[in-house]
Order: C-alpha cells, then structure tokens, then sequence
C-alpha cells in the first residue's frame, strides 16, 4: 500500500477522485482516509495534517496498522529563495526539521534529535521514478530542493530559517519551506519505509499570498495528480518497492 498525504482536502482531492474501490477508514478515531486502488495499486489518502509533529504520530499509526511500500506527502510549499517560483513542482531531495534546537542542552546540530538523524535523504530511484511521470503526464518542469519542514511561519521564525540556512549545510539548492514533510520522514525513516515530498510552490515566504497565486497551485495540483498516480502505476507495474528497499 501506498500512502499519499497532505495538510488540505485541496492537496489530496485529485487522488480521492480517481481512487478505484474507495472505501472510507477512521484514523485514531479523528482523521478520516480513503482507501482504494490506483493502477491496481493499493493506496490510502488522508488530509488534515497540518504540523510535523501530527504527521509523524498519524503516519507512525498507519504504518503500525497496514504494511506500506511508500509515503508521499503532496500539498504546497514556500520558496526560501529566488530559485523557485510560483507554480513549480519540487520533489524533496532531502527534508530536515527547523522546529528542533536542542543544541543548548545536547550535543547535536540545529535540527538534529538525539540518536537519529538531521537530514533525511530521499532515495534517488524515487526522484527518478517521479520526474518521469512528470514528463509522461505534463509540461511541466520539476525541481529537486531541499525542504525544510517547521510549524511556525511568523515573520520572525522564517527570518530566522533563511538566516539559518547554511547552518543546515545547504546555500546553492533549490530551498523550500513547508508544514509537514519532516513529520512524514521521521516516522517513515524509523520503520525504513521510502518517502518522499512533492509539492506545489505557492509563493514565496517573505510575499503575501494573492488568490491568484493559491489559483495557480489548484491548477497545477491536477499536473500533480497525474504525475504521481503515474508513479504509482509504474511502482505497481514493475514492482520495485519490496519492504521499504528498492
């Protein structure tokens, strides 16, 4: 089974419609899912995970409850820097957690929780699988970037992030900022599941959000859509996800 995940009904409605045999199920008694078959593959769909924090404790009980190949998380992001737009898709190379600063009473890094890891990398076949079904599906161009997941978008915290951003080890990629990604990546990482994040940039963080912009993101969650239920169908086909490893 395969899990594709965002924050709003918006992000995952595309992956609602086209599920096959869709059948409903109640999450720790509050989140409800879909679940159904794209491309004969199975797959659940749930929303309403706004923070890193219940997007790791949703996922861990999911990933408890049935054996799953794969989580995606989708939805949209912010740009950290000029090096993406409004409207591009980005897959996440790696995902790190802003939210964690322990540094004052342990001895790890910004972002680091003791005895796992800072950064998670997302494995390179699943970027690949991706940007394929992109160019099948769309004319849309992708992007690796690095997401950089926190909970808190105030002025001052995404000030502090993009004055941060070297501390992580990154200055020259594609940078992005978004709710939930590191939640799904540190409960996927701990059963050795793949994830991965694709994601819409609505604009980026020190700009208003205009309704034209979140416009855009809706049109382009549809290209979206189509690139990773393409995905899905060739994981299915060629059945290159075995217990969390390729």
């Amino acid at each position: 089974m395969i899990v594709v995940l965002g924050a709003s009904n918006d992000d995952v409605l595309y992956f609602d419609r086209v599920l096959l045999n869709r059948k409903e199920e109640l999450i720790l008694n509050k989140f409800k899912a879909s679940t159904g078959t794209i491309f004969n593959q199975e797959v659940l769909v749930i929303s309403g995970l706004y923070s890193s924090a219940l997007t790791s404790a949703v996922v861990t009980y999911i990933l408890q409850k049935h054996y799953i190949d794969l989580v995606i998380c989708v939805g949209r992001c912010f740009g950290l820097d000029k090096g993406v737009t409004t409207g591009d898709i980005v897959i996440s190379s790696s995902i790190i957690d802003t939210n964690i600063d322990l540094t004052s009473i342990s001895n790890v890094g910004l972002g680091e929780i003791p005895g796992f890891k800072r950064e998670y990398k997302v494995q390179n076949d699943i970027i690949t699988y991706l940007k394929k079904g992109i160019a099948k599906r769309t004319y849309v161009t992708s992007y690796n970037a690095y997401f950089l997941s926190t909970d808190n978008l105030s002025e001052e915290a995404t000030r502090l992030i993009y004055q941060r951003k070297h501390v992580f080890g990154i200055s020259d990629e594609k940078i992005v900022v978004d709710h939930n990604s590191s939640g799904a990546a540190l409960a996927a990482n701990i059963k050795d599941v793949p994830f991965v994040s694709i994601k819409v940039v609505q604009n980026s963080l020190n700009e208003n959000t205009k309704v034209d912009d979140y416009l855009k993101v809706l049109e382009r969650y549809i290209d979206l859509g189509k690139a990773v239920a393409a995905t899905i169908g060739d994981i299915g086909r060629n059945d290159v996800l075995r217990g969390g490893q390729f």
